[in-house]
């Protein structure tokens, strides 16, 4: 059996779950707890229970409580390394060993989510005398039961659980992330993955964002017709078929049940995003005749662009397994709020007369004196200026948390030097755990305001459905791999999973051993391999030790070894060109000495750069153009010599050739109407699947260390700045003045209601000495 190496027991007992539950462990007795190397590896569910489908939850394809039961048992298998057996039973024997699932023992109705309702995802677990049982509300308190014994599994390791019993429901039902597909795309093989990752976390949702385009604002194409955009989806139906991209883009109905199954086996319901009127570049190419002056916007005063949305809606509602879905409806033109209202109330009578279903949309503020948004129409709040979650409540709607303060993440590069908020490029843990910046405030669900404090939700009132992380690709398809998307999360899922799954009332996080525990339970988060471990890596690999070693004399062409991730060390001996390749990406180098990383069919080529350049800790990994030592053109690789590359997150992949660092494999990030462009490292995994050519004599890969500057904490206060804000000095300001020059900054920025505009906050909420900045 292999689980961990035996961990100290001050170590076991200062490590937690996640969400974390207070184990009592006040028993030590040998024998009194669960131990899983005496353990018969049979697994037990009630008869009656196997059968039990939820009700209540969002999925239209709510798994047994069997299924859910055969999902576990293939995570313990991974876990300890050995076979377990699943059986029903009729009834389950008081001094049975061993695992057994079924019903919540005591009155069900008393786990309720923390707004009062009846929750099918409560549990209660129960280790005593070598038996383990783990009883829910519903299938799914059922499943998270099994979780969060898997939890305690790896936290004591081969030690035994002290005997113990918890009862834990969470505070909401909507517990989610976004990933977005509409400006990168991800194979079905990632998704499943990484909604595998999430699960372990007990997680419930995720909003897959399935059409979008590159900002028509970035600079990068001359036309708006060649601006990158993306729909995800492919219709049967030949009449819509102007609205793909790239057809090996996009994912056919049978893949998209097939990954909407999957999660759903793991308590994930996929709730799909379909953008308009705008972000929709995807229809206004198709259809230019439809598009504003601003052309990802689409004119909802022609007859003909309503029809055509409902149109697509109606070609894909069938797909989605879900009882809500999202229509987007954010960021249009404020000048035509009465028509956009009229959209989205339209749409939520289309869809609801079509499927059933309610929508979701962003929160947006379209400043109409006739018309508002109907009741019926659930809005998730991501910026004030956009939305206000008092006035939301207070006027009966439903809505979700994703405040962009501490929810949204910005793939390979923020928003800088745009003023107040810029998005962090990895999920901002002390944002969750210090809340508007206060030490120890734990952020949860009805904490919306990160300025004004005093402005929150209520926890428990009715409407607020729960939370939902973000993570977008602003900076286009090219600016990161698919597993950079899960690096950028990586840390911040079981941190935000735990506050959602808490709110108010449950157990607050140990920020002491935070770190400890994070590093345990993502490294042996079961079902996935989403950091790319090697099949010969074990928990006793040491930074320095050597993975894997292969020599044209002794070995074939193929590795086997599909692809090894953060960190590693990676030593080739070449003679002349060659390509290694896996499903993730490939290295090669040509007869001229071009050395290229290809990742998602995009070329990333050794550039040189200085060593320490890339390494301010306020913008990991990226280098301003206008101040670097760097000159960022290809390296030529001699083809006889000794490379050398090292990887981590933070750094990217970096090369020596014959002991001499040369440069970093890297992309070039585009600021438009951010004004400043820079390099970004890129995190590239090692390719051990296959060898071609003949130019690699050998090969040695060896784990490494994290030997980089970790995330910043507060991309707000980075240590360093950006060029062109490095000369600002604080004043002192008058607000009736600056805010009348602030509005005619609208081409950036603006007051509540400009969201065509790409604005990022309400002017009249800031700060004096921050527009200053801005209107400096």
């Amino acid at each position: 059996m292999r689980l961990l190496l035996p961990l100290l027991a001050t170590a076991i007992a200062a490590l937690q779950t996640l969400p974390p539950v207070d184990w009592p462990g006040s028993d030590n007795t040998p024998g009194s707890g669960f131990s899983i190397s005496e353990a018969p590896k049979t697994v037990y569910i009630d008869e009656k229970f196997s059968e039990r489908r939820d009700e209540n939850g969002l999925t239209l394809i709510p798994p047994s409580g069997y299924e859910f039961a055969e999902t576990f048992l293939s995570d313990l298998e991974q876990a300890t390394g050995e076979k377990w057996t699943l059986k029903r039973i009729k009834e389950v024997p008081s001094d049975a060993k061993g695992i057994i699932l079924g019903g919540f023992r005591q009155d069900a109705d008393s786990l309720t989510y923390e707004d009062g309702t009846k929750s099918e995802e409560g549990y209660e677990l129960e280790i005593k005398n070598g038996q383990v049982f783990v009883g829910g509300t519903g299938a799914r308190g059922m499943y998270w039961g099994t979780h969060t014994f898997l939890q305690l599994l790896l936290v004591h390791g081969e030690n035994e659980i002290p005997a113990g019993r918890i009862v834990d429901a969470p505070a909401y039902a909507s517990r989610g992330y976004l990933l977005d597909a509409g400006r990168k795309w991800y194979t079905p093989s990632f998704l499943k993955e990484l909604c595998t990752y999430a699960s372990f976390f007990k997680m419930s949702e995720f909003q897959y964002h399935s059409s979008d385009n590159y900002p028509l604002n970035r600079g990068l194409n001359d036309t708006w017709y060649e601006v990158y955009s993306q729909f995800s989806l492919h219709p049967e139906n030949e009449e819509l078929k102007g609205v793909i991209q790239r057809a090996n883009e996009t994912l056919s109905r049978a893949d998209f049940e097939d990954l909407q199954q999957h999660c759903a086996r793991r308590g994930v319901t996929i709730i799909p995003e379909i953008e308009a009127p705008g972000h929709c570049l995807f229809l206004t190419k198709w259809k230019p005749e439809l598009a504003l002056e601003k052309k990802d916007l689409l004119d909802l005063t022609n007859p003909d662009s309503i029809p055509l949305v409902k149109s697509i809606w109606e070609e894909f509602l069938p797909w989605f397994q879900t009882k809500e879905v999202h229509i987007g409806a954010d960021e249009y033109d404020p000048t035509l709020a009465d028509v956009y209202i009229h959209f989205v109330n339209e749409m939520a009578k289309f869809v609801k007369s079509k499927s059933g279903k309610d929508i979701r949309i962003w929160g947006t503020y379209e400043p109409s004196d006739d018309m508002t948004i109907s009741k019926d129409i659930i809005i998730q709040h991501w910026q004030y200026g956009q939305s206000d979650p008092i006035l939301l409540n207070k006027d009966g709607y439903r809505y979700i948390n994703s405040e962009d303060w501490w929810g949204y993440m910005s793939l390979k590069s923020d928003h800088t030097p745009i003023f107040p908020a810029t998005y962090p490029q990895f999920f901002n843990n002390t944002r969750t755990l210090n809340f508007a910046n206060k030490p120890d405030w734990q952020w949860e669900p009805s904490l919306f305001n990160p300025v004004n404090v005093t402005e929150q939700v209520k926890p428990g009132v009715k409407g607020n459905k729960g939370a939902i992380i973000a993570a977008w690709n602003d900076n286009g398809p090219f600016a990161t791999t698919q597993l950079e998307a899960f690096y950028a999360m990586r840390n911040g899922i079981p941190v935000v999973a735990a506050r959602m799954w808490a709110g108010s009332r449950g157990n607050r996080l140990d920020a002491e051993t935070l770190s400890a525990t994070i590093e345990l339970l993502t490294n042996r988060a079961p079902g996935q391999n989403l950091d790319r471990r090697l099949p010969s890596e074990k928990g006793d690999k040491k930074a320095g030790d050597t993975l894997l070693e292969w020599s044209r004399e002794k070995g074939s062409k193929k590795l086997g070894q599909g692809s090894k991730g953060m960190n590693y060390t990676l030593i080739l001996d070449i003679t002349g060109p060659f390509k290694l390749t896996s499903n993730d990406t490939s290295l090669s180098l040509d007869d001229g000495g071009n050395l290229v990383f290809n990742s998602d069919n995009w070329a990333y080529p050794l550039r040189s750069v200085a060593e320490g350049d890339g390494y301010d800790p306020g913008h990991p990994g990226r280098i301003w153009t206008n101040v670097t030592s760097s000159t960022h053109k290809p390296v030529t690789v001699p083809l006889t010599s000794q490379l050398t590359i090292k990887t981590d997150v933070i750094g990217g992949s970096r090369a020596w050739i014959d002991g001499k660092f040369s440069g970093r494999f890297e992309v070039y990030i585009y600021g438009g109407k951010n004004t400043l462009f820079s390099w970004n490292q890129m995190a590239l995994v090692a390719p051990l699947d296959t060898i071609e050519g003949d130019g690699l004599k050998s090969l040695t890969l060896k784990k490494d260390i994290k030997d980089t500057p970790d995330a910043p904490d507060d991309p707000e206060h980075p240590s360093g700045t950006p060029p062109a804000a490095s000369s600002f000095v604080a004043k002192s300001f008058n607000r009736n003045t600056l805010l009348p020059q602030a509005r005619m900054k609208g081409n950036s920025v603006c007051d509540a209601g400009c969201g065509s505009t790409g604005a990022s906050f309400r002017w009249s909420s800031l700060p004096e000495v921050t527009l200053a900045k801005i209107l400096e």
